[in-house]
């Protein structure tokens, strides 16, 4: 059969003249046929990364803005979501990063590529400082950048390729081998999709060969010793090809081989030094986690796997590279190269074999990927083959490389690596059954569902709005058990995204195709696509403790996964077993336990929020203000009530959020590690700057005069005091209603109480301003549903002398179920006002029974109302807090209980039981 298909060359014919010249003429072709790969390589206008590449396609910025060869400055952009090491002997699931000595992290791969590449992305750099450092400015032109430097390297191998095989055969059959590499082989979906070691590896052996091809002249033989080593230093497996392509090249430079070594030890000189120096392992940081696992049982099984396996084999993949083995013999009687093809060959044979004692799975990639690097050598070879066959053979080579070329495009358009889990996933002594499986082959296997669709060019906007941990039953359609909520906005180029996914620790625990309206969305960026999303995942199996968060979205279905943003949150520990209440002293008990449990590590409570005046689906938040309001309420009574050191922890968290400039914000400090989950950098404001200053002072007295400058600054012409301290072009994070910076009656009260303290004229002034404008409506702005607080700050003001005629309608709720915690406020406030009598004790005495009535269930459906947005803003949003129904409770009950003791209730108890 093999007679069949070839010619019988005369003997005297295989002797041939030496290498051809290459013209003008050759130039232009390779020119025309790279420009050519480069279209194709593009036209899918997505890129097949994996996390191989990830380090190659952000270093190049890193080396360019921060000067460092470590990963440290764009950890989270190449971590993409997973968790990086701790310790160096970890890898956890970004193992593609590695930590060294000194708490630097470096690519676990050698880092040749990025370092060759970086001057190719100094436009990308330059455009990036000028538009900002937005991290996802940033990845979107990594992406971008990657495809191209990628393509393009692919492309300009598959050029000087045509010029290596100008050098023994003709015009055509170098253009149509040219092209073959170019689309029938991985070159396509691996070298020419990302930053894998391959592309710059085949580009190097390329490179090499046609140096070696052509007279042996200084600058040449120079050349050829850097490309050579720069192989081995690029990818440590591929020093195989490049000791052959070095042995052959000692023969050719003749007397200069010396100055084929001195150069060639320039690359691998860096190349130690960097291992040495910043890695701490002269193999580099891949040699330190290669393990027995890593290794494979059968050289044969490993050798068959590598070459005829469905999933990865290299024939199966490009079935026209089988013509080098069946025809070898024609290849070695080549008379022009049989040196250089002895010594390609023989590489290409030990490295084969080595790869067979490892596992040749892969990992997660398209075909036969570890081969890519030596296809340049297997093209060399064919000229001799084609060249010589007959029709035949011709045929038979045509419909061979018609298969390859089908194939690499189905996985241009269509691959997407899900299918590759099987194959890689499994473990065992049967572990490489799933790779033999023809159903598991990419090509067959992708075609299952539609071409991906162009992901390449993305602007992904969004958020992570909030991260909640919702009790056991509280999640919508949840099972027994806590869940995780997450709520955040996407949206790539305007639209809304294929999913997106939720990953914790690394492991995507949830995600969604579903995606809802966002009012504020669609007012800030002028669009009506669907970009709210809500994912829950249970987390009872979660250790307590600190974890990370991350959300990935995918503009297609099957396209590539971007890093929207990523957050730390906390898992409490499981909670303390709260007492039952049976009486008064037992609910005292049950209260303080409830308290303990729901504060947090950084020694805050959170707000529930809802979207409308019942207290449904609330979502959680950290601000300053319920942490100032529950030291304002619950400080009195502390000591009796057992909270001083809940209430000491809520006052150093409270304190910290006062910044350089004296103000507060509502979330707190901008740069705080809950703003993007639990809040935003919002604009400073005057009401809790008014209540840090007040409950829980800095340490740094001197800045409290800059506040309270800044706040005089927002002081209006009848004399109240403005909230937001900025004007409008400033806002941050703002929301605002028709008027866009009010002064709100219970705001008054807060700074007044404030001022009362620290400037008497300034406190008095207010007074009278706000006893001018007290029944106004235009200053009931944010608690206009909500009376509570402003009826316990009527009890503090009156003590402050300051009595503002505020309307009875103002202290009245008609919300269902806020009487009971108006009726609360007003007996505290009354009890302050007035002297107690056995009749108040009672009457309070009951009010707190209601209250505490199995087991405070009132607080699970109808906590208090604290207060509310600007209800003519574009969404509305109302403030409640169960921790605050349990402070005030414990207020009560204490000053109830004091009152009592000063009661003459005589022997027989007549103030009623304790």
């Amino acid at each position: 059969m093999i007679v069949a298909m070839t010619a019988r060359v005369p003997s005297q014919m295989v002797s041939t003249p030496a290498f051809r010249r290459i013209r003008a003429r050759d130039v232009a072709i390779a020119l025309l046929l790279g420009l050519l790969s480069l279209l194709v390589f593009n036209a899918n206008m997505r890129s097949i990364a994996a996390a191989d590449s990830f380090a190659a396609r952000y270093l190049p910025f890193s080396i360019w803005q921060n000067h460092s060869l470590t990963l440290n400055p764009i950890l989270d952009l190449v971590a993409q979501g997973r968790k990086p090491p701790s310790t160096p002997d970890k890898t956890y699931n970004a193992h593609w990063i590695v930590k060294v000595r000194g708490g630097d992290y470096v690519s676990k791969f050698p880092i040749v590529v990025p370092v060759v590449l970086s001057p190719l992305y100094l436009p990308a750099v330059i455009y990036l400082d000028r538009h900002g450092s937005d991290p996802l400015l940033l990845d979107k032109l990594a992406r971008i950048m990657e495809k191209l430097c990628a393509s393009s390297i692919a492309a300009v191998s598959v050029g000087l390729l045509y010029l290596l095989l100008r050098r023994r055969t003709d015009e055509g059959w170098a253009a149509i081998l040219s092209l073959l590499y170019a689309f029938g082989t991985t070159t396509w979906v691996i070298s020419s999709q990302a930053l894998w070691m391959h592309g710059l590896a085949q580009l190097l052996v390329i490179g090499t060969m046609l140096l070696l091809t052509g007279p042996a002249k200084p600058w040449r033989v120079l050349l050829a010793g850097l490309l050579c080593a720069l192989i081995a230093a690029n990818r440590q497996p591929d020093a195989i090809l490049a000791a052959g392509l070095g042995i052959y090249g000692l023969w050719w430079a003749g007397r200069m081989r010396a100055l084929l070594v001195f150069s060639g030890m320039v690359p691998v000189a860096l190349t130690l030094a960097y291992n040495v120096m910043l890695v701490g392992n002269i193999a580099g940081a891949y040699a330190v986690h290669v393990g027995v696992g890593d290794l494979n049982d059968s050289l044969m099984g490993g050798i068959a796997g590598l070459l005829f396996s469905p999933t990865r084999g290299l024939f199966v993949f490009s079935p026209f590279l089988l013509f080098v083995p069946i025809f070898f013999r024609r290849i070695a009687a080549e008379q022009p190269g049989r040196g250089l093809t002895a010594a390609v060959g023989c590489s290409m044979i030990v490295q084969v074999l080595f790869y067979a004692m490892i596992d040749w799975r892969q990992g997660m990639s398209w075909g036969p990927r570890w081969l890519t690097d030596m296809l340049p050598m297997l093209i060399w070879m064919l000229p001799p083959v084609v060249t010589a066959l007959l029709r035949s053979g011709r045929a038979a080579f045509g419909l061979a490389s018609l298969a390859a070329v089908s194939t690499q495009a189905i996985g241009a358009f269509w691959y997407t690596g899900i299918f590759d889990m099987p194959v890689i996933s499994t473990q065992g002594p049967d572990r490489m059954r799933p790779a033999w499986d023809i159903h598991n082959a990419a090509f067959i296997a992708e075609l299952s569902h539609p071409h991906v669709r162009a992901d390449l060019v993305v602007d992904l906007t969004g958020n992570i709005d909030a991260v909640n941990i919702l009790p056991a039953g509280q999640a919508v359609g949840a099972e027994a058990g806590r869940q995780l909520e997450i709520l955040g906005w996407a949206l790539t180029n305007n639209h809304s995204p294929a999913d997106v996914g939720v990953l914790i620790d690394g492991r995507q625990l949830g995600g969604t195709r579903d995606f809802f309206g966002r009012a504020d969305v669609e007012k800030a960026l002028g669009q009506s696509s669907p970009a709210g999303w809500r994912v829950t995942i249970p987390i009872d199996h979660i250790t307590p403790g600190e974890h990370l968060l991350a959300v990935l979205v995918r503009a297609t279905q099957g396209g590539d996964p971007r890093l929207l943003k990523q957050v730390s949150f906390l898992v409490p520990e499981d909670k303390v077993a709260v007492e039952h209440v049976s009486d008064l002293p037992s609910a005292a008990r049950h209260a303080r336990q409830m308290l303990a449990n729901d504060q947090q590590a950084g020694g805050y409570w959170l707000t529930s929020y809802t979207s409308a005046s019942r207290f449904e689906q609330p979502r959680l938040e950290l601000n300053t203000y319920l942490n100032a309001v529950m030291l304002d309420v619950a400080s009195p009574v502390a000591e009796a009530a057992g909270v001083s050191d809940m209430l000491a922890g809520a006052r150093q968290f409270l304190s910290a959020q006062i910044e350089e400039s004296g103000l507060v914000r509502y979330h707190g400090r901008p740069d705080a590690p809950t703003i993007g989950t639990l809040g935003c950098a919002i604009t400073p404001d005057s009401d809790d700057t008014a209540l840090a200053w007040r409950v829980a002072p800095s340490d740094k007295r001197e800045l409290l005069q800059p506040a309270l400058a800044t706040i005089t600054q927002f002081r209006r012409a009848d004399g109240l005091y403005q909230t937001w301290l900025a004007t409008r072009d400033k806002y941050q994070c703002l929301d605002p209603g028709h008027d866009p910076n009010p002064a709100d009656a219970a705001i008054q009260m807060h700074i007044f109480l404030l001022l009362d303290r620290v400037d008497k004229p300034a406190a008095r002034s207010l007074c009278e301003a706000l006893s001018k404008k007290a029944g106004d409506d235009d200053i009931w702005v944010y608690y206009a549903d909500a009376p509570l607080m402003p009826t316990l700050r009527l009890a503090d003001l009156e003590k402050a002398g300051c009595v503002p005629p505020v309307p009875q309608s103002r202290l009245q709720s008609d919300i269902p179920g806020q009487d009971i915690w108006v009726r609360a406020a007003g007996a505290l406030r009354q009890m302050e006002s007035h002297a107690g009598s056995s009749e108040t004790y009672q009457r309070t005495a009951q009010l707190l029974k209601d209250i505490a009535a199995d087991d405070f269930s009132l607080l699970s459906h109808t906590p208090p109302l604290l207060y509310h947005n600007d209800l003519s803003a574009t969404i509305r949003r109302f403030y409640w807090s169960q921790d605050f129904g349990y402070a005030l409770w414990l207020r009560l009950y204490f000053e109830n209980e004091l009152m009592r003791s000063k009661l003459a209730c005589g022997s027989k108890q007549e103030c009623g039981d304790k």
